[in-house]
This record gives C-alpha cells, structure tokens and sequence, in this order.
C-alpha cells in the first residue's frame, strides 16, 4: 500500500491560488541488503547468508553490464539503463560532441509492463495497488516544486514516531 498526503504549492497558479497536491510518503528507514536477504531466505530454502551472496553479486553484474553501455532487464521486474546529463545548450555540429559534455550518469529504471484488452499497458509492479492517506506528519508543509515530489517521496516520516499512522480508508 502506497501512503500519500497533501502538500501545497510554494507557487501560486494562474489564479493566484496555491494549489495542493498528494506526494507519497515514506515510512521508517530503507529496506536494508541484510533484511531482505533475511526475506528471501525465509521464502526459499537458501540462508540469509547464501541469499546476500547472491544478490552482492547480481549488484555487481549489473553494474559491470551498465558501465558497459548495455541495458539490463530484470524479468517481473523491469529494466535499468544509464542515461548522461549534458552540460550547456549543446553544440553546433556532430563533430563536436565529445564526453567532456557530460555532466553526470544516472540510472533510470522502468517497471515492466503488461498489456490486457481491458486496461491496456500496466507496470507489473503497479497491479492492484491500493492508496491509503497518511494521517501523520504535517501536511501542510510546502515544496517548491509545485508541490510535486517527483522523487516518489522522500518524507522519511515514521508511524513509530508518534506522527499517527496512516489513515484507514475502508474504516
């Protein structure tokens, strides 16, 4: 279940009005290597340690097949790829595109898909989700991005903290 909140707009719009928006919220600390090497093992018949050894390796494979120029495909998963920043407004000829306009890489991912007559294309990782608003945390605070987090949100804001928890829908 994804949590969300509303967050308002630090701009105001044409009408003059800052709008809100829902950003997802993120709730107690990353997911660590361990724990989910821990997960996995519970659901198979390797150990946790057999588990780490295994996806320690992956991390690198994947990583020595993107810095190779090649993409990589996860199956049910997705897809990674390496994609440049360029830096200025370009040049005027092929001839002079060189690496030194490279600012920086970042990885993109994208979901896997899946294609039915009934929805048409859907992220495989996005089947059957459910929303449920997050009744912690202030939700009033702004972001200077129109209030859109296009992080996918990066309020680290705990149930545990006292904050409240999320807010049941169905209740």
């Amino acid at each position: 279940m994804l949590l969300y909140k509303a967050r308002q707009s630090s701009i105001a719009s044409k009408d003059g009005k800052k709008k809100w928006f829902p950003v997802l919220v993120k709730t107690g600390k990353a997911v660590t290597l361990f724990e989910m090497a821990d997960e996995v093992a519970e659901k198979s018949s390797l150990t946790p340690g057999d588990t780490m050894s295994v996806t320690s390796n992956l991390m690198r494979v994947i990583a020595r097949h993107l810095m190779n120029s090649r993409s990589v495909k996860l199956d049910g998963l997705g897809t990674f790829t390496v994609i440049a920043k360029s830096v200025g407004h370009g040049v005027d000829t092929e001839e002079e595109v060189n690496h030194t306009q490279i600012h920086g890489l970042r990885i993109r991912f994208t979901p896997e898909f899946t294609r039915n007559n009934v929805q048409g294309t859907t992220r495989a990782m996005f089947e059957n989700l459910e929303f449920a608003k997050w009744g912690g945390g202030n939700s009033s605070s702004s972001n200077s991005n129109n209030g859109i987090d296009n992080s996918g949100g990066d309020d680290n804001t705990d149930p545990g903290d006292g904050g409240g928890g999320f807010i049941d829908p169905a209740a």
